[in-house]
């Protein structure tokens, strides 16, 4: 299990290490926003309800929140970029109407991806 702060550092330093406008504080707190809405439909292996820096998650929570905190950092991005256009300067990726579609479908769709129910055989 890693701790969402690990995850969220490797985030940063790592996988999106520019092009990227949000503060760590945002992002931790999008993690832990899109970390609530998986434990809405399954269970944390660490058993934990709420959720801060030190949650644990396992790989396979980190597989389906992971797609999910993306696109609030899409999201999120947009709103900053959108809230520049009056500025005058040159907007560049999707807008938010449209992350937002993409965050309504991957949640409509999230209970189905946490599911899991324990096979018994006798």
């Amino acid at each position: 299990m890693t701790a969402i702060t690990e995850l969220m550092t490797q985030f940063s330093s790592r996988e999106r290490p520019i092009g990227t406008l949000l503060s760590a504080d945002v992002l931790l707190a999008l993690v832990e926003a899109a970390t609530r809405k998986y434990i809405g439909y399954a269970a944390l292996a660490s058993q934990a309800w709420v959720i801060t820096e030190t949650t644990d998650l396992t790989t396979g929570e980190w597989a389906l929140i992971k797609p999910l905190f993306l696109l609030y950092v899409e999201r999120e991005n947009a709103i900053y970029l959108e809230s520049t256009r009056g500025l005058g300067l040159e907007v560049y990726g999707r807008s938010v109407a449209e992350v937002m579609a993409d965050i309504t479908d991957y949640e409509q769709n999230l209970g189905h991806l946490a599911f899991c129910r324990p096979i018994i055989t006798i």
